[in-house]
């Protein structure tokens, strides 16, 4: 099992102003007092990040509202993600892990909890290989629930099942940019969520470039900006706070602060920037709108 590397607790107040109602649409929270409900032989270590901790970050950032995403160290146990959404119903929206071990009766706790979205993790490098019919028919369970369905895989990998994937008539949110890098600008992968979000039923969320960039990750601009230009009315942002699975050997662990500030470098149109973070994630979670 992987230490989780812990989050910077200095976070500093951003040299931007972020829009009334912004949205984090992805964070994970970790209860201390539900250490039972970690599986064995998880991938890591989880950090304390509960939900004090999320609501401080929260409101130095100059965040209103997020999506807490089910970390992969409870797997589909969703205890904790309940308690945390029934803590304030107004603010925060869930994403679920969906297999054949979540009940129907389960699945309709968590939609009266606020969770609004399914996902599914296709990484390779996470060892499990890609069932179809299985995901298949978990997605026509969030569908009928009106989730969107969230997508954690690679570009290469999305692309490498784009006839099945495009196919999809949910709503459909690609997690952390598909792992894009500089490199991809005019691959393979970005030909796949260009033709992925004219579709109209596709998303994208900005997330975890920190990952395969230094602060204060100027290479990710171009990346961001590319990304971006494909269809500002399809895009969602995330710190993906408190940034489990972080290898500090080849990346430096960011103080959330930088990526508002990197985000609002990126998209400095502060209409497309409200866009981004207010009114389309209110569309794709179900919060009231502005």
């Amino acid at each position: 099992m992987n230490a989780h590397h812990d989050w910077r607790r200095d976070t500093r107040k951003p040299a931007v102003v972020l829009p009334a109602l912004s949205c984090d649409c992805a964070v994970h929270v970790f209860d201390p007092a539900r250490v039972d409900l970690l599986l064995p032989g998880r991938r890591y270590e989880p950090p304390v990040a509960w939900l004090d901790e999320l609501r401080t970050l929260h409101a130095r950032l100059g965040v209103q509202r997020a999506v807490l995403v089910q970390p992969s160290v409870y797997g589909s146990d969703h205890a904790v993600l309940l308690s945390a959404l029934r803590a304030d119903p107004a603010c925060y929206r869930g994403v679920a892990l969906l297999d054949d071990s979540v009940s129907d009766a389960a699945c309709e706790e968590l939609q009266a909890a606020g969770v609004r979205s399914a996902r599914f993790n296709i990484l390779s490098r996470f060892g499990a290989a890609f069932d179809s019919t299985a995901f298949c028919r978990q997605v026509r369970r969030a569908e009928a629930l009106g989730w969107s369905v969230s997508l954690h895989a690679t570009a290469a990998e999305l692309a490498q099942h784009a006839r099945l994937l495009l196919d999809l008539r949910t709503e459909v949110v690609v997690d952390h940019l598909a792992y894009l890098t500089a490199a991809d600008l005019d691959g393979e992968g970005l030909r796949f969520l260009r033709e992925a979000v004219a579709r109209g039923n596709w998303w994208v969320k900005v997330s975890r470039v920190d990952h395969r960039f230094a602060p204060p990750y100027d290479g990710a601009l171009a990346l961001i900006r590319r990304v971006i230009q494909l269809h500002p009315g399809r895009m969602l942002w995330a710190t993906d706070w408190p940034h489990p699975l972080y290898d500090v050997a080849t990346t430096t662990m960011p103080n959330d602060a930088d990526l508002v500030e990197l985000f609002a470098r990126a998209v400095p149109d502060a209409a497309v920037r409200e866009q981004i973070l207010v009114h389309n994630p209110a569309r794709v979670f179900g919060f009231p709108d502005a």
